[in-house]
């Protein structure tokens, strides 16, 4: 018995030594080169890096963008109230924020500004799922040493060697980013510069097996206002431009529900619907993610009061609060009945700019 215990004690010492120097080096989720993250090809902890980002330099912002990945391309540099720093990451949600904004109000750090991109995520995420999820485990900022020492533990097991092999593979594949530190540590955004090439015929809304309505996510912005209502922090909110396809399955599945109560907690810019942006794939680079020429539409309509009449009366851009969330639900509600989703949507918009560019050739040629 004495030799067995022997023996694995020399196993786990060597799979320590083989490990922990590998783990480190590779670190496919940039835990361990948090003040030089590297494209590894595979998601990072963004919530980790950005934490500790944000802590590390308390004076540096003094506002903050949060949400999903989905608010990843909007360009926080246009917003003109405050030197802005994009939080997102990958499914966050409202309880993440929260704790989040808990940290750096108790580290002192109060934000001029905080602006919150939600959407299905945000009601059918439950955040306990990150937990298990190495690139969306939350640092326990606030736990115990054990605690602490436990979440670096995570990132030392087989798991880990796994995506370690599988980034060394990508690293080799991915494109060039040279600006990937910058944006991360500067303004946290995702690659502004990638056009979007949607995938038409093979688009399916974006949707997982564990999405699932959560009223508890209400009850998390309802406390997220009221911490910003203690701070004195400008806090507002919006609805991402849901991609049709994605939208139309939220709505299945009571997104409405949400929008709804949510004009009881706090006021919002809606982008929810079937409109004439929701509905043009050329915005979008799959059914998740908006391009950044939608996140100038919402920037542009939050903080310059710019609007277009014809999306707003589709209900993009509408300022909703509980006088008049019943009109939007019920014009969302009207859209969702006499809509038929159509498939070659994008393909219909290239083909129909390529016909006005060919016409205004046509009439440059006829006028010469």
């Amino acid at each position: 018995m004495k030799k067995f215990i022997i023996k694995c004690i020399c196993f786990a010492l060597i799979l320590g030594v083989i490990f922990v120097p590998f783990s480190v080096f590779v670190d496919p989720f940039n835990i361990f080169h948090i003040n030089h993250p590297r494209n590894n090809g595979l998601e990072p902890n963004k919530n980790y890096m950005k934490m500790h980002n944000v802590l590390n330099h308390p004076d540096k912002y003094d506002s903050f963008l949060f949400g999903s990945s989905r608010v990843g391309f909007i360009d926080v540099t246009k917003m003109n109230d405050g030197e802005y720093y994009d939080m997102m990451y990958s499914e966050g949600t409202p309880a993440e924020h929260l704790d989040n904004l808990r940290v750096m109000t108790e580290r002192g750090i109060i934000p001029k500004n905080v602006i919150i991109g939600v959407d299905d995520i945000s009601y059918f995420v439950d955040p306990a799922l990150h937990v298990g999820q190495l690139y969306r485990l939350p640092y326990p900022w606030d736990g115990s040493l054990s605690d602490k020492a436990g979440f670096y533990l995570r990132y030392f097991d087989l798991i880990t060697l796994s995506q370690s092999l599988e980034a060394m593979k990508k690293s080799k594949k991915r494109g060039a980013d040279p600006d990937y530190n910058m944006r991360l540590l500067d303004t946290g955004t995702e690659n502004l510069e990638i056009p979007p090439q949607f995938d038409y015929e093979d688009a399916k809304a974006w949707w997982s097996d564990y999405y699932y309505p959560r009223e508890q996510s209400l009850e998390d912005i309802r406390q997220i206002k009221e911490l910003c209502d203690e701070y004195g922090i400008n806090l507002r909110v919006f609805t991402n431009p849901l991609h049709a396809m994605t939208y139309a399955k939220g709505i299945d599945n009571g997104y409405l529900v949400f929008l709804k109560e949510l004009a009881e907690i706090t006021p919002y810019w809606n982008f929810s619907g079937f409109n004439d942006i929701t509905l043009d794939y050329s915005y979008y680079y799959e059914t998740s993610h908006y391009c950044p020429a939608v996140g100038d539409m919402i920037i542009d309509n939050i903080y310059y009061d710019k609007q277009d009449d014809r999306l707003l009366s589709q209900g993009f851009g509408m300022y909703v609060t509980p006088d008049n969330v019943d009109s939007l639900i019920s014009l969302l509600e009207d859209q969702a009945v006499n809509y038929d989703l159509p498939v070659n949507t994008y393909k219909d918009t290239v083909n129909r700019r390529a016909e006005d560019e060919e016409t205004e050739d046509t009439e440059v040629e006829g006028r010469q």
